[in-house]
């Protein structure tokens, strides 16, 4: 599929993203329509790039998670220009897009699918939210730990008690969760990681739970608490709300030049487990066939 109207999300406070916004723009001003934007300006207003069939996030992976938010609900695909010091979801470096822009955008690129999360706050109309990394529960500005007890499907599985809890996508599992000592998860899984924050059983490291499921998080706490989805959506929780995370009917999907299985050699590399080429394994001197007799 040739993509005909490009969406720009850049970042707003980097001028280098704001530069090559324009440079791609003037690139592409007598062969495609383009509209861009930055990353504040659509948080103002999610419908700026809504007509795009294809948005170009220009940043880090914040960005490119304003990029998802407005371009999931539609199925519009998202190219991640990698301006950030790691970028897991981007695709292609800064210094390469102008290069390479032409075959992304005339369709050779594979589609890759990642799931998303719902984050319902139930009550009262509390509000929905939908995330491609990850929802926090998490204290509120008064240093105080709470309790956020968790059920599966129904099921008193645990109650936290400490900073609070995240929960994450595979997507996410390289984000937050992985500073807190998680596992990295395939990105094409839909299984959920959660994963409590300081908490008092720290040695705990986490619990993989399929989509199929549903959990619910119950806030204990005196002082209110903040629910957080992909860093830069949140609502005020207070005591005894329930927030029920569920699969989310939206997914996001990118543009790919690798195969799959590139990730796991990327990851390795942006987490500096791995460098150079693979070993290769010792040699040891062959055998005799000779028999030796005195």
């Amino acid at each position: 599929m040739r993509y005909e109207h490009v969406g720009i999300c850049y970042h707003g406070l980097a001028p280098e993203a704001e530069n090559l916004a324009k440079s791609i723009e003037k690139r592409m001003a007598d062969s495609r329509r383009v509209t861009a934007a930055n990353q504040d300006a659509l948080d103002a207003d999610p419908d700026a790039l809504s007509d795009a069939d294809v948005i170009i996030t220009i940043g880090g992976d914040g960005t490119i998670l304003r990029g998802v938010h407005s371009a999931a609900p539609r199925g519009v695909p998202v190219l991640g220009v990698n301006m950030g010091r790691v970028g897991f979801m981007s695709d292609v470096d800064a210094g390469e897009i102008l290069e390479r822009l032409d075959w992304y955008l005339d369709g050779n690129a594979r589609v890759e699918e990642r799931e998303m999360l719902r984050a319902d706050v139930v009550g009262s109309g509390g509000p929905s939210f939908y995330a491609l990394n990850d929802v926090t529960i998490a204290r509120g500005q008064r240093l105080r730990v709470i309790d956020v007890a968790m059920t599966v499907d129904g099921v008193h599985f645990a109650t936290f008690r400490g900073d609070g809890v995240v929960i994450a996508t595979a997507t996410g599992s390289t984000g937050y969760t992985l500073s807190l000592g998680g596992p990295v998860i395939d990105p094409t899984s839909s299984d959920y990681l959660v994963k409590p924050i300081a908490t008092h059983m720290s040695q705990f490291g986490g619990v993989v739970i399929k989509s199929a499921s549903t959990l619910e998080f119950t806030l204990i706490a005196r002082t209110p608490a903040t629910l957080n989805a992909d860093g830069f959506l949140d609502a005020e929780l207070t005591n005894g709300q329930l927030v029920r995370i569920s699969h989310s009917p939206y997914r996001a999907r990118f543009l790919r030049r690798q195969p799959p299985s590139a990730f796991w050699g990327s990851l390795s590399m942006r987490l500096g487990i791995r460098k150079g080429a693979l070993p290769e394994a010792e040699q040891t001197a062959p055998k005799s066939d000779t028999i030796e007799t005195h």
